[in-house]
């Protein structure tokens, strides 16, 4: 339902013009850590972090509400749809950050702010117009329990990126209930 929603709200926000790169809504996705360019070992270590760190998070709800702009609405190059409680998505960044700063990887710089990409705005001027008008679109989608973590691999391609699970590791307390929005 989340990605019906999220292309229904792209649809209503093509009239912007071409300036913003509308993120494929089968791509939707949380990131909680990127790390860029690593060697194929340390994919495994990294695999092997998120088990950890996934054996320690019970699942949880979340709920996808609210939209805005990174980095400000004056200057906006990324429009995304917020977590309306982040406690929890937060708590699972944590664990995943404990688990790999003790395998190696440093410690992320910037302050984690959970949501989903849905668009990126191409142009290097644009009008602060487009930013207000980006946040003041309306999203709020029903809450859904996050069940697991996905290790994936992203490659940009010229149609965009191109994402490639690589290892998905179950939540402490899964019981088998849905984990994907449709």
């Amino acid at each position: 339902m989340v990605r019906v929603q999220a292309e229904a709200l792209q649809g209503r926000l093509v009239g912007l013009g071409d300036k913003i790169r509308w993120v494929n809504p089968r791509n939707l996705h949380l990131t909680l850590r990127f790390l860029g360019e690593i060697s194929r070992s340390q994919v495994e270590t990294v695999c092997l972090a998120v088990r950890c760190a996934a054996a320690r998070v019970d699942a949880f709800p979340i709920h996808l509400s609210g939209t805005g702009c990174f980095p400000s609405l004056r200057h906006p190059r990324a429009f995304w749809i917020g977590v309306a409680e982040a406690s929890e998505v937060t708590r699972l960044f944590q664990a995943v950050e404990e688990e790999l700063f003790s395998a190696g990887f440093p410690r992320e710089a910037r302050p984690f702010s959970p949501h989903l990409t849905l668009g990126r705005v191409r142009a290097d001027r644009c009008s602060p117009r487009l930013g207000a008008l980006l946040a003041e679109a309306e999203f709020d989608a029903a809450p859904f329990l996050v069940t697991n973590v996905t290790v994936m691999k992203s490659e940009v391609g010229k149609s965009g990126a191109v994402y490639t699970p690589l290892a998905r590791q179950p939540l402490k307390s899964f019981r088998g209930l849905p984990s994907k929005p449709e």
